[in-house]
């Protein structure tokens, strides 16, 4: 009896196991993944891009997290999941107000289709023109 147990459990988990690896390029295609914006005032303060995805799996995928390397940028996701074919965005906001120079900020998206999560990167980059104090 105990044999047939663990030879069962064995199965299950070879077949659970066995399971293909999803990469995010095969559920989820963003029309860019880096955004640049140039030059940017820093007395303008934020500055915002979008970035728009499709859904090219076969089930509908969720956005359950976006992440960003540093408190100067701030990621806004659709919470509600995006079925095939349909499209979404991540809007990025810059901070830039008191941070003058040059940035490269990456933002991880953590992406869920079915019981698979994989992660895709966005970035964004420019350069912060001082203002100037009279």
């Amino acid at each position: 009896m105990l044999a047939a147990f663990i030879a069962c459990f064995m199965t299950m988990q070879a077949q659970t196991s066995a399971q293909p690896q999803i990469k995010a390029s095969d559920i989820i295609k963003f029309n860019e993944q880096t955004h640049d914006f140039g030059n940017i005032q820093e007395a303008d303060g934020d500055v915002s891009c979008d970035f728009i995805f499709t859904n090219i799996g076969a089930e509908p995928i969720s956005i359950v997290k976006a992440t960003s390397t540093c408190g100067c940028t701030a990621p806004t996701y659709p919470k509600a999941p995006i079925a095939p074919g349909e499209q979404g965005k991540i809007s990025v906001t810059y901070h830039a107000k008191g941070r003058p120079g040059q940035f490269t900020k990456n933002v991880t998206a953590t992406v869920m289709a079915g019981t698979q999560t994989v992660r895709q990167i966005l970035q964004i980059k420019g350069v912060v023109i001082p203002e100037i104090k009279k």
